[in-house]
């Protein structure tokens, strides 16, 4: 559709928004010089668009009732089946609502998405159908994927599969749900802060957030690109490594795959861990939000590898504390951008832009209006910021994350991995809206301190379950080095089999 030729009005208004006073007080050259160059939006049209991603007709689905979802883990059900044969055969797959699947029905948790259905699958999605998984539905996950706990979703709350009331964890909440409740064999899950393994924690599932790049993110709504991961979600840590067998590897198109290495994931799994270094990170451990229990639980765990031939000790990266602040000054800036102004899509890439998605969110963009309480802080802090001081303290953070990736390298050069509890505390109880705003905010961010700092290092993290405390499932975090993600399913499996 044509761009409209503006009035001397509209530019002068824009001129005065900018700081251009002189085009502001006069606008009417430049209102005639601009209406002549729109005509370079309209030659887009002359050139073909692509198919670089799979695509399919609508596909029948259906919404779930509550008395067939009641912890309320699904968006839509649906079938579309795979290859006959391969490594996922039989399989019956979730994919979180954030990842594209041609045909069905995709709202990222949102209000603006309501109504849109992509026209293309989304890399992960095609390489999981070859591979002969069947797609069952997509997953419920919080709003713009924008909170750790699983409350914000527009369609509702996601409840631990556990203890009905309390968080199943996000933002991949319904992925971790489906799992526990036998709903779904494996998952497909995204995580920018935490948001596969902090389910995983929670819900009491084996969650892999890979090396960054590792597995292609092509198709996928984003929040940042410096921090954006997908990976598998599934019960036990064996599948998890079949299932990153499939997923893993570039896709010619994702900007974010710059020199990957994929490894051999299946053969040394049940090679034990005899002789590995296994490191307990200190900072980990007793921070804000931590239970006492869930401490205990972790070192235990980790300290019983020592009967396996482990050599287990302590470590200290005193940087950890402070992770969280860096990772936020990425994030905030990142997210606001993203959401209010990208059309849910960062810019600056040679990467596949799903057109059709950015379309649909600046059609209902007046739907920004019902932002749940932790999105509207986000995205403010982020524009005021950015009034303050412009993109520095994005790029302070970012060139700064070199100094945290340095920090737990050397780590890593005496350990072959490193743990620490995957969230400080077990499942809390949903946020009661009568508490405000306040209290929702808290219940989207208090468990991410230990899974935020990798997603801007690009460590790989996996999480597995590995006791329960009153009840509730405690996760492990176990951290590598850059595409070792062998080793942690190794180390993965022990901590499964204690």
């Amino acid at each position: 559709m044509p761009i409209q030729k503006p009035s001397p009005a509209q530019i002068a208004a824009l001129a005065a928004e900018i700081g251009y006073s002189s085009i502001a007080a006069a606008p009417e050259e430049y209102t005639g010089m601009i209406s002549g160059m729109l005509g370079v939006y309209d030659a887009l049209d002359a050139f073909p668009d692509p198919q670089v991603l799979a695509g399919r007709d609508a596909v029948e689905h259906t919404v779930p009732s509550a008395e067939e979802d009641p912890h309320h883990a699904w968006e839509v059900r649906a079938s579309i089946r795979g290859a006959a044969g391969g490594l996922l055969a039989g399989v019956r797959l979730g994919v979180k609502d954030s990842i594209l699947v041609a045909g069905l029905p995709m709202r990222n948790g949102s209000k603006e998405l309501e109504g849109f259905v992509p026209n293309a699958d989304a890399t992960v999605v095609t390489r999981a159908l070859a591979a002969g998984a069947e797609v069952v539905g997509k997953t419920t996950n919080e709003y713009f994927c924008m909170s750790g706990g699983s409350h914000t979703a527009a369609t509702g709350v996601v409840h631990n599969p556990h203890r009905r009331g309390f968080s199943s964890g996000g933002s991949s909440s319904g992925s971790a749900v489906a799992l526990v409740t036998g709903d779904a064999d494996m998952t497909l899950g995204a995580d920018q802060a935490g948001s596969i393994r902090m389910p995983a924690s929670w819900s009491g599932v084996v969650g892999l957030k890979p090396t960054y790049g590792l597995v292609p993110y092509t198709g996928i709504a984003t929040l940042d690109g410096y921090f954006d991961h997908v990976g598998p979600m599934t019960r036990t840590v064996e599948d998890n490594a079949r299932f990153l067998t499939v997923l893993a590897g570039s896709d010619g198109i994702d900007p974010r795959q710059r020199d990957i290495s994929v490894g051999d994931y299946l053969t040394a799994l049940d090679a034990g861990v005899r002789g590995l270094r296994i490191g307990i990170l200190t900072e980990g451990f007793g921070g804000d939000h931590a239970e006492a229990g869930v401490d205990e639980i972790v070192v235990a765990a980790a300290e019983a590898l020592r009967e396996r031939g482990a050599i287990v000790d302590e470590v200290s990266v005193p940087l950890h504390a402070l992770a969280p602040a860096l990772w936020t000054a990425i994030a905030i800036e990142g997210m606001a951008e993203t959401v209010l102004r990208n059309q849910g899509f960062g810019f600056g890439r040679p990467d596949h832009y799903p057109v059709d998605m950015m379309q649909h969110l600046f059609d209902h963009r007046a739907a920004a209006a019902e932002h749940p309480a932790n999105v509207q802080l986000f995205t403010l802090v982020g524009r005021y910021v950015d009034q303050q001081q412009g993109r520095l303290n994005y790029a302070k953070a970012v060139n700064r994350a070199r100094t945290l990736r340095a920090a737990y390298d050397q780590a890593l050069e005496r350990f072959d991995v490193l743990i620490t509890p995957t969230t400080p505390q077990t499942a809390r109880p949903l946020p009661d809206p009568a508490h405000g705003a306040g209290a929702a905010i808290g219940a989207s961010i208090e468990m991410s301190a230990n899974t935020t700092p990798f997603n801007i290092t690009h460590h790989p993290a996996l999480s597995v379950p590995c006791g329960t405390l009153d009840g509730l499932p405690v996760g492990l975090q176990i951290i590598g080095r850059h595409f070792d993600e062998a080793v942690l399913f190794r180390v993965g499996r022990a901590i499964e089999q204690n």
